[in-house]
């Protein structure tokens, strides 16, 4: 008969004191990554999509550094560190316009032995473009936003209109609108016209609409063409020959044209797709009676791509001790799961085609859903190519394409000098 001893809570403290050592040695063993990404732009998705991926990839331990939303802030604390030659943060959030300039500089890390081609495949091509310079791929895109065309449904409807795929078919459907409406508050079109960033990408969407391409076959900017030309001039009847738009545009932020619009006061809209929730909201007076499609071309050219985007990807500092850690975690933060999360958390568009597609985003965020179309139209502004140089040469861009507006120069005269001052950046 065995007779009970004292040895029974000796070995329960034996095995609860191995369990914490376990415990503490994974810990030490766990590689920290720290990951930088704002907390308005990805606030609610960020958390989770941590959590999950932590327990998916196994032996990571992530930190999240908030960092602003601000694009330009941002960007300033990120050069300090890189320039610093900082190991941290190791995954950073980048503007879609910063890849080509960071990776000129040595900043970011290549991810070609991490992702394969076949992987690479399955996000959308014009947002990937923006992070491939000179063969190699420096970030992935984790989601994605972009210029489209809104439109008052509900006149459309009244004067028998479809949505516009041509600028011939919206300035011609403008006109009539408004003609027929005789209200003297109501404008054809508003836009973001002032001298900011989104200036540049309207023009481009106007320019790639009519076949145009910043960049030649060898590199070689090339905006002073018949494309070129017809796009200023396009922009230029809007404004004064039909009047479509009302001169105080070339102020216009994008928030500016968006509370026009929806105080009724436009017929169309050109600006991104994060107005699509005020626009839609419950005290929105035309939330019942919005419509958007993709930027239209001209006619001649209905294989031109016109949705030019923004957004985020996430990118590797090349200073970083753990690049292949942080490779799993940006793997796990934009795989097709993540994405779907993203999207139901938070309405973040995603970068992964087949995430429109998914049933339960169809249902839950149709608007998302629906812009996915657009975004098959997507392409990427000329950073890629530009590299280190495209600060300056959207700065150039964005003071021709005002002078123009302005009519203090001809459509011929601002390309021929935005030629001339980008060429030698571009040495």
């Amino acid at each position: 008969m065995r007779h009970p001893t004292r040895h029974g809570p000796i070995r329960a403290m034996a095995i609860l004191v191995a369990l914490a050592t376990l415990t503490f040695s994974f810990a030490q063993d766990a590689t920290e990554v720290v990951l930088s990404i704002g907390s308005r732009g990805f606030g609610e998705a960020a958390p989770v999509l941590i959590e999950k991926c932590e327990q998916q990839i196994g032996g990571i331990d992530v930190e999240w550094n908030r960092i602003s939303d601000v694009p330009n802030e941002s960007r300033s604390v990120y050069v300090t560190n890189f320039t610093a030659r900082n190991d941290d943060p190791d995954v950073v959030a980048v503007d879609v316009i910063w890849p080509g300039d960071f990776a000129g500089r040595g900043w970011i890390a290549p991810l070609d032995e991490y992702f394969t081609d076949e992987e690479l495949s399955e996000y959308l091509p014009g947002f990937l473009e923006a992070a491939q310079i000179d063969g190699s791929t420096y970030a992935i895109p984790l989601y994605i936003d972009g210029i489209h065309l809104f439109y008052r449904s509900d006149l459309l409807d009244k004067y028998g209109f479809d949505p516009p795929s041509t600028w011939e078919e919206l300035i011609d459907q403008a006109n009539t609108i408004v003609a027929g409406e005789g209200d003297p508050d109501l404008n054809g079109f508003v836009s973001m016209w002032a001298k900011i960033e989104g200036l540049f990408m309207n023009w481009l969407s106007f320019f790639q609409g009519a076949g145009g391409s910043f960049f030649d076959a060898n590199g070689n900017v090339n905006v002073d063409t018949e494309a070129g030309r017809q796009s200023l001039e396009t922009m230029l009847d809007i404004l004064y020959e039909h009047e479509l738009a009302p001169e105080s545009i070339l102020t216009y932020r994008p928030d500016d044209a968006r509370i026009l619009f929806q105080q009724g006061r436009s017929v169309f809209l050109m600006v991104q797709d994060f107005v699509l929730e005020p626009l839609t909201s419950e005290d929105s007076p035309v939330r019942d009676d919005v419509g958007f499609t993709r930027v239209p071309y001209f006619e001649g050219h209905e294989d031109a791509n016109t949705t030019v985007i923004g957004g985020f990807l996430l990118a590797v500092n090349a200073y970083s001790d753990a690049k292949e850690a942080s490779a799993e975690l940006i793997r796990c933060m934009t795989s097709q799961e993540s994405q779907v999360q993203a999207t139901l958390l938070q309405g973040k568009v995603p970068t992964r085609p087949a995430v429109y597609d998914d049933p339960q985003v169809q249902e839950e965020r149709p608007n998302v859903a629906a812009l996915g179309d657009n975004f098959l139209h997507a392409f990427a502004r000329p950073s890629a190519g530009a590299g280190t140089a495209y600060p300056q040469i959207s700065e150039i861009m964005q003071t021709e394409i005002s002078a123009v507006l302005l009519r203090q120069k001809t459509p011929e005269q601002a390309l021929q000098d935005a030629e001339r001052q980008i060429e030698p950046l571009l040495q």
